[in-house]
């Protein structure tokens, strides 16, 4: 059986072996770290094609001891190919002056792809090496550091060719700085800026022409950013704004969005509610598909506040509503054409309030309806049956019941039993 097992194990590597050595660099690059490195003693032709690989994963799960060695010996083994992706991972104590070797070592070897995850405390203390602002060759960063670094951004910045910036857990120093690093980046299409402290900054300055996708977010939970958050892109076509809210929002010419999440954790000061969601919606009111949700849309869905106009919106999602409010956000948006209502509270059993005057796009305009959780509480068919009687243009109106199912079955036999206004309309339930 052995026997068998070694011819068998012996024709596999010959097939293997004959593949070009291009395709088993792509190989070797997906392993992690050891494997890597184990791949030298397969064979003759094996001994040296890990020193040649141009994508570069160093993750130290797995190691007990021994990882920053390991790094070295690669690093030294190489022979000036270039690291085009270089990735580095760490879970425990790193020696900071190696790692701020390692990703000069990227730097000099054209890296195009830099991804460092450093959340973790350093041995010896850690600057990010000055080259990395400099670097003309970098198309994608991603940077995670721990919560107490020290994130200085040199006066001179320039990156040429980068397109995506993802920083996370960043404690950003000042104003200028910050400015200076986004506008710096003349090519960049998507940034993401996620649990970042903004505590010594009195705003956000995201100026960038070439920005297509913006991310905001923070974790879920009370976070309020006591000054403003200034917006001016051009091309922007997605913004993403999670569990963040300003007091202050300035958005200039972002008449090329199309699409934005906007999902808002709780807040404590009346300020906010009173100004921020409203600055908020006036500068994304250009865009065409909205998906909204989170405890303080409750601000705005059952406030007195004037709506911005939402001239452009045909897709609207609400991740979180009560049996009303939500007209506030139709009557404002005479072209919608699909509305979706992600979640409604489970906590309470309101009787649905219809409003006064029932909204223009809703007569006129709507075409697809869906509830993706429904209960089946008085509240929810209440709604049902008032979209029914007044969606002239309606023509799916798609329900996902969540209930056992006997109980699924009886509300299908209510949904069932509503009159339809619309002639074309379909009643689908799942």
């Amino acid at each position: 059986m052995m026997r068998i097992f070694k011819v068998m194990f012996k024709r596999n590597m010959d097939k293997l072996s004959a593949l070009p050595d291009e395709l088993l660099w792509v190989i070797i690059s997906l392993l992690p770290l050891k494997e890597a490195v184990r791949t030298s003693i397969l064979s003759t032709r094996w001994k040296n094609l890990f020193t040649s690989i141009s994508c570069l994963n160093f993750d130290d799960d797995g190691f007990r001891r021994g990882f920053m060695n390991s790094v070295d010996r690669v690093l030294f083994a190489r022979k000036g190919v270039d690291a085009t992706k270089f990735r580095l991972k760490c879970r425990n104590p790193l020696d900071g002056s190696r790692a701020e070797g390692w990703i000069q070592y990227a730097l000099w070897h054209n890296v195009r792809e830099l991804e460092l995850d450093l959340s973790v405390p350093m041995e010896i203390s850690f600057k990010m090496p000055s080259g990395l602002f400099t670097c003309r060759t970098l198309v994608t960063l991603k940077l995670v550091v721990a919560d107490n670094f020290d994130f200085k951004i040199p006066r001179k910045v320039r990156l040429p060719c980068l397109k995506i910036l993802h920083l996370e857990s960043i404690e950003f120093s000042d104003d200028d700085s910050v400015e200076r690093l986004f506008s710096s980046c003349q090519v960049l299409d998507e940034l993401t800026v996620h649990r970042c402290s903004f505590e010594n900054l009195t705003e956000i300055n995201v100026f960038n022409p070439s920005l297509k996708r913006l991310t905001i977010s923070h974790h879920p939970g009370v976070y309020e950013f006591e000054n403003r958050i200034v917006i001016n892109a051009p091309n922007l076509v997605y913004f993403k704004y999670f569990h963040f809210i300003a007091k202050d929002h300035f958005f200039m010419d972002l008449d090329s969005l199309v699409e934005a999440y906007i999902d808002f954790g709780p807040v404590f000061n009346s300020v906010f509610y009173e100004f921020g969601t409203t600055d908020l919606i006036r500068g994304i009111s250009r865009l065409q598909s909205l998906h909204f949700s989170g405890p303080f849309s409750e601000a705005l869905l059952l406030g007195d506040d004037q709506i911005p106009a939402l001239p452009n919106m045909t897709y609207l999602k609400i991740g979180r509503c009560y049996p009303h409010g939500w007209e506030r956000l139709l009557n404002f948006a005479p072209f919608l054409e699909t509305l979706v209502f992600e979640k409604l509270p489970c906590f309470q059993e309101n009787i649905m309030k219809p409003p006064k005057q029932v909204p223009s796009c809703l007569e006129s305009q709507i075409k697809v309806i869906k509830f993706q959780s429904f209960k089946g509480k008085k509240s929810e068919l209440q709604m049902v049956g008032y979209f029914l009687k007044h969606a002239q243009a309606l023509e799916d109106l798609i329900i996902h019941i969540t209930a056992r199912q006997n109980r699924k079955l009886t509300i299908t036999e209510e949904l069932l039993k509503f009159p339809r206004i619309s002639h074309v309309c379909q009643v689908l339930i799942v």
